[in-house]
């Protein structure tokens, strides 16, 4: 590993080891607000977060891979690159095999509520950045037709890993780390400080995390949501947005 890089990744394990503590932790106030931004009409689900011990999810790389997830289902959903947040196709440039956002096979996009758990498992450091495994809660996620409510996948939560390198500042500076919660559903503003997702595997080749992520979830595997092509009368729950997003523009 490059010194330099080493020493800079050796302090963001620090930063990324670290408790948030709610009423001192800094709010950066990123210059690029993007005016106007909102996630797609048809997106009504909000993103809750958790994190397995030692994993700080308000500062550093943590945010960026946030970002990236949050964004990466949006685009999905949205149909287009353009639904992910700010920053998220420079973010996402460096993807060989990135998904084509803006030429789905889909119909329109599905109005869709409910609530959907990440929780970011392991980060491993890497030369020049972070390997990371995150487990992503879709069976909260419901598709509303005429009223009536569908699952968009079963019980089991999906696996899935990511390759983030370090913003190329950090071959000679620490880079500011942006900190980020608060009551908003997506930020305003390229909160991605430069990182960038260069591998995004779908199906973790891991066997083990399935299981590791499955017992992440909040809700027990026996009372998640699931009925096989049958509508539910009611959605789950739209719960808060956790961490969520500042209002930058205020800040």
């Amino acid at each position: 590993m490059r010194p330099r890089l080493a020493a800079v990744l050796a302090g963001i394990v620090l930063v990324v080891a670290a408790c948030g503590d709610e009423s001192t932790t800094p709010v950066d106030s990123p210059d690029d607000v993007v005016a106007g931004y909102s996630v797609p009409e048809s997106v009504n689900y909000n993103v809750r977060w958790s994190a397995d011990p030692g994993i700080d999810l308000l500062r550093g790389p943590s945010v960026a891979v946030r970002a990236y997830m949050e964004s990466y289902y949006l685009a999905i959903h949205g149909h287009a690159l353009s639904a992910g947040y700010p920053g998220f196709a420079e973010a996402t440039s460096r993807q060989r095999d990135r998904v084509d956002f803006d030429h789905s096979s889909d119909p329109e996009p599905e109005r869709l509520v409910g609530t959907q758990f990440e929780h970011l498992l392991h980060m491993t450091p890497t030369e020049d950045g972070w390997f990371v495994t995150v487990c992503s809660g879709n069976y909260s996620v419901m598709a509303e037709k005429d009223g009536r409510f569908f699952n968009l996948t079963g019980r089991s939560p999906q696996a899935e890993t990511l390759r983030i390198v370090a913003p190329d500042q950090a071959l000679s500076n620490t880079p500011e780390l942006s900190v980020a919660e608060g009551a908003e559903r997506a930020p305003s503003a390229d909160v991605f400080a430069g990182w960038k997702v260069v591998e995004h595997l779908q199906a973790a080749r891991d066997q083990s995390a399935y299981s590791e992520c499955d017992s992440r979830m909040p809700d027990a595997r026996e009372t998640r949501p699931e009925k096989a092509n049958l509508p539910h009368d009611t959605p789950y729950p739209t719960l808060a947005p956790y961490p969520g997003w500042p209002r930058y523009d205020e800040n």
